[in-house]
């Protein structure tokens, strides 16, 4: 059976349509939201095959959420809910991809018959078709855990050179420039009442947060974003000269939430540092520039707040030494062998997501064994794999019928932006450049 997700505000419709005796037409109900925000989190935890939404909801309406599923879950097929006054939303959510729609108050006939075709439509797709969308998903979500993951250890911890290459690599993240801040934000409501607040609401908050931010702190260039699952404090990266207008407009955006968020939000901006593998320094001073703040809707820098103080020692890692291989070519000996093997490897996966530690698995070898064989050529694997993917990316692009987001991920990549960035500094134009060239 397909599964159903009902989204309404009102929640004697939503109920309603639950009781529907939606198996006599091959579906099962998996869940009804009161909005769209809602609905998206639910949607990230339990995959569902067709969403039935109102089209008027607050946080976020049947249009928001169509362009979001459209554009994460381009899979689910979407029916509206209209009213006779709402054909403008109508006709925005059907230039979105909806399946159909339904005028309020829905007639059993006109149900039945919507559905039956939707599901009709269903059952012929190709098992190919499906399987490949399942296949790119898991793409999207594993790229986001490892950026997720690298962040954290970024924000964290001093990294070593080649940790912060590979994890940057593996997670999308572009460190270039040198001026590197961390700004530390918390909902007041959240620190001071988190005992009130129930693990379901968090989990909303949670969500909606790292979702936003995406839309108007990653989809504009101005950086990177980490959500605390637990404290729905979350942390901001930007390599801007004057970062505070940028880390000042976000308060301002989110305020635009404040009946989701019930709450002012605080900031801690950190010290300003030069290499990428100092950002932790420039994390754990906002973060204790935030702490030391006990006013609620305040922003706060960490020269004003611990001014006149000296600078906390914050121990620098030692360096590290690998341990020396024997010298040998790629051709030749036991380690040349498993280089060109895991070598070949790689051309034959480069189209999707692709860790050092994967490659190093197959070859039955350590991570930092394989790493140092690649060294010992005078390269590393992340420009390997990188050369690899940047020339079939040249290949595509001279297609005029295949889109540059199509080129993307057929090189194994899941944000267009970084890509473009990574194909610009290989060939010293853009994609789109390039391609008239």
């Amino acid at each position: 059976m397909y599964k159903l997700l009902i989204v309404d505000d009102e929640k004697e419709i939503r109920e309603g349509l639950a009781a529907w005796p939606w198996e006599t037409l091959g579906l099962e109900s998996a869940g009804s939201c009161a909005h769209g925000l809602e609905a998206l989190q639910f949607i990230a935890e339990t995959p569902v095959d067709i969403v039935l939404t109102d089209i008027r909801m607050p946080f976020m309406d049947g249009v928001a959420l169509m362009e979001a599923l459209s554009r994460d879950y381009p899979f689910i097929h979407v029916i509206i809910l209209s009213g006779y006054n709402d054909f403008d939303y109508t006709k925005k959510a059907i230039q979105h991809g909806a399946s159909d729609y339904l005028l309020k108050p829905v007639q059993h006939e006109a149900l039945t018959s919507t559905f039956a075709q939707l599901v009709l439509k269903l059952n012929e797709r190709k098992q190919t078709e499906h399987r490949l969308r399942v296949l790119q998903r898991k793409e999207q979500m594993l790229a986001k855990v490892l950026r997720q993951d690298f962040l954290r250890r970024l924000f964290q911890h001093y990294m070593y050179p080649d940790d912060l290459e590979q994890g940057s690599s593996e997670g999308e993240v572009l460190l270039e420039g040198t001026n590197f801040t961390v700004a530390c934000y918390r909902l007041d409501r959240i620190h001071l009442f988190k005992r009130n607040v129930s693990e379901r609401e968090m989990r909303l908050l949670t969500f909606a947060l790292d979702n936003i931010l995406q839309d108007i702190w990653e989809a504009r260039g101005l950086g990177y974003h980490l959500v605390d699952r637990d404290t729905a404090q979350f942390m901001l990266l930007s390599a801007s000269e004057d970062p505070l207008p940028d880390f000042s407009a976000v308060i301002r955006q989110l305020q635009r939430y404040i009946g989701l968020f019930k709450s002012t939000i605080s900031a801690g901006i950190g010290r300003t540092v030069e290499r990428p593998a100092d950002i932790y320094i420039s994390a754990q001073t906002a973060c204790e520039t935030l702490a030391a703040t006990a006013d609620e809707a305040s922003i706060a820098r960490y020269e004003e707040t611990f001014a006149g103080e000296r600078l906390r020692a914050i121990p620098q890692a030692q360096g590290r030494q690998d341990v020396p291989l024997p010298a040998t070519g790629e051709g030749g000996g036991h380690d040349g062998l498993l280089l060109k093997k895991a070598k070949q490897y790689i051309r034959e996966n480069y189209n999707r997501s692709l860790t050092l530690k994967e490659v190093a698995e197959h070859v039955h070898l350590s991570q930092s064994h394989l790493s140092a064989l690649f060294k010992k050529k005078g390269e590393t694997y992340l420009k390997y794999l990188t050369s690899i993917r940047m020339q079939k990316a040249m290949e595509l692009l001279a297609d005029p019928a295949m889109k540059v987001y199509e080129v993307v991920e057929r090189v194994g990549y899941s944000d267009p932006a970084y890509f473009s960035e990574l194909f610009k500094k290989y060939t010293g134009q853009s994609p789109h450049k390039y391609r008239g060239s």
